[in-house]
């Protein structure tokens, strides 16, 4: 029976916003398709979900967000900025390597999910029906479409930073809810100069 103020079980488990995925060492297979190629990495921890911008308020008192944006994902922020909110927890930003191996896998997918675009598993300009304007969503809100090892949001809702730099420029990945499938692929990538901050773009 349910007791009065209980959440309802239909809800499921509340999510932990803290959060972090252990990627196990190993091989994966890096890159776009025609020029891959099979890496390896040491074993790291990833957090399952984008930063929300309640967690990143915590650090930085003069960030600002709407009413009920609690659970979004922070954005309209740089790469400093974003490097120092993990080292004020003790951690880092991934690399370019560390991030697709814990979208994708060991067996090269082109989605977290597989390799077939799936509207309702991500949220990307298609997520939206045709004459919509695509918007951003709350972390976590497409838990079908995880990565192997469970990591939310690898594929749109927003670009991610990375530790990454092709010669001067930053590494994002991960695509957005402002961009459509191509940009949503394991392996695609997105280059901005490292203080730029936009409403499509965010870390994990």
């Amino acid at each position: 029976e349910k007791k009065s103020g209980q959440p309802s079980a239909k809800k499921g488990a509340a999510k932990n916003y803290d959060e972090m995925v252990v990627v196990p060492a190993g091989k994966f297979i890096f890159g776009k398709p025609g020029s891959s190629k099979e890496i390896s990495l040491p074993a790291f921890s990833i957090d399952k979900y984008e930063v929300t911008n309640k967690q990143f308020a915590k650090f930085n008192l003069d960030h600002k967000y709407d009413s009920g944006g609690d659970n979004y994902p922070v954005t309209m922020i740089n790469l400093a900025q974003a490097i120092d909110h993990c080292a004020a927890l003790d951690k880092r930003l991934p690399t370019e390597q560390e991030w697709e191996k814990a979208a994708r896998g060991t067996d090269g997918r082109t989605y977290p999910w597989g390799n077939e675009f799936n509207r309702v598993l991500c949220i990307t300009k298609e997520s939206v029906d045709e004459g919509q304007t695509s918007i951003i969503a709350p972390v976590g809100s497409c838990e079908k479409g995880n990565s192997p090892y469970g990591v939310a949001d690898m594929a749109g809702n927003v670009w991610e930073w990375t530790s990454s730099f092709d010669d001067r420029y930053s590494i994002l990945k991960g695509g957005s809810f402002f961009d459509d499938r191509g940009f949503a692929k394991t392996h695609g990538y997105l280059l901005s100069i490292p203080n730029d901050a936009k409403d499509y773009v965010g870390f994990r």
